[in-house]
């Protein structure tokens, strides 16, 4: 009997052990909670083959208690060194200049154990070229998996309208860039013309002549009033254009600052208008006419880059706002310098987002008007309010 007692006892002391060392585990005083056994340390790329050129992208990491990240390759750069539970953090690649594809590994450590993800970079001769000119609207242009560049000129002219970023596997834009003014905007009514987009096949994109199935509004990136003109206009309601987003948020912060943002290009030359919705994390489905599931965004985002020639706020004519909304209804539908969560700078959104807004700005401006103006704090210029 006391041989059985020993051995129970030695099988309790080795399990307390166990635990002990597992990934947050604490023996002491302040120490973190022990895991539970079906806690998971794992880390994964939102894209684990990319092209040669430089980007980032985000990692998920799921764990239980604090961890530190590393990177196998100089190459490769996560934007922390570490963090606390499950998370999202993002990471940047530089360009393959090498003509053979290479792998890095993002590896978290928790209290001993260990989890890690291969990122593959193809080799320059392998990416598909992507030539567009240095329109000052768009963010920096990705390709791979999720990515598709598409861009529309406007009827009879040689005059970029839209461009945007397809997603063929959540079947939205990540984004939607394009140039406004008064001139740009035009004049005349709201078609409600839906349609396909012919720049893409319909097997491509969905089919949402009657909607989504559910509860969602087909709500637009490129809003219908920011292209008045008939076959402008008509462009807006391609199906490519749209995104499954609850009523109580299109029909009210959603349409404000689309509002705003048509208000502010009244009053300079030209703003430059970046539109975007954020899936990644999104576990919430609508679906088309046809029965095919498209992702519904946790989060949107609004960034536009004002120029006036010889304005004496800015710099060099140039100033920034951003703003980020998680995809939800607000209690209040009014925006101001006070609404500090949805209010922030280019710099900010880019950091929150992790994508490269106004590329372009550096190269007609100069780094110096293009650091400034993206780090200014808009809710300390009086011009937006």
């Amino acid at each position: 009997m006391k041989t059985t007692r020993y051995i129970l006892l030695a099988t309790l002391l080795a399990a307390t052990l166990l635990l002990a060392a597992a990934c947050g585990g604490g023996s002491g005083k302040g120490g973190d909670k022990p895991i539970t056994p079906d806690a998971v340390l794992s880390v994964t790329f939102q894209f684990p083959a990319v092209d040669a050129a430089k980007g980032s992208q985000f990692v998920t990491v799921s764990a239980t208690g604090a961890w530190k990240v590393s990177s196998s390759a100089a190459w490769l750069k996560p934007s922390t060194d570490g963090g606390n539970g499950s998370t999202t953090i993002s990471v940047s690649y530089e360009a393959n200049t090498s003509s053979s594809p290479r792998t890095a590994n993002i590896t978290i450590n928790c209290s001993g154990r260990t989890a890690t993800a291969t990122l593959t970079q193809k080799g320059k001769e392998d990416t598909p070229v992507v030539v567009v000119s240095e329109w000052l609207e768009l963010p920096a242009i990705q390709t791979g998996t999720g990515h598709k560049f598409v861009s529309h000129n406007f009827t009879g002219k040689s005059l970029r309208s839209f461009s945007y970023d397809w997603n063929s596997t959540d079947q939205v834009a990540n984004w939607v860039a394009y140039p406004l003014n008064r001139g740009l905007m035009g004049s005349g009514s709201r078609t409600d013309n839906w349609g396909y987009d012919p720049k893409l096949t319909s097997a491509e994109q969905p089919t949402l002549f009657s909607g989504y199935k559910g509860t969602y509004d087909r709500g637009h990136q490129l809003p219908s009033a920011d292209r008045l003109t008939y076959a402008e206009n008509v462009k807006t309601f391609y199906f490519t254009n749209m995104t499954p987003q609850m009523n109580a948020f299109n029909s009210k912060i959603w349409a404000t600052a689309e509002s705003m943002v048509r208000g502010w290009s009244t009053s300079c030359d030209t703003l430059y208008v970046v539109t975007g919705c954020i899936v990644r994390g999104s576990s919430k489905k609508a679906y088309d006419n046809n029965g095919r599931s498209v992702t519904v965004p946790v989060a949107y985002y609004k960034a536009v880059l004002r120029y006036m020639k010889g304005s004496t706020i800015g710099y060099s004519g140039y100033m920034g706002l951003a703003m980020y909304f998680e995809h939800k209804a607000y209690s209040y539908s009014n925006i101001s310098k006070t609404n500090t969560e949805i209010v922030m700078s280019i710099d900010a959104l880019e950091a929150k987002i992790g994508l490269d807004l106004f590329p372009n700005l550096e190269k007609v401006a100069g780094k110096s008007v293009s650091d400034k103006v993206e780090a200014e704090d808009p809710t300390k210029v009086s011009y937006w309010w």
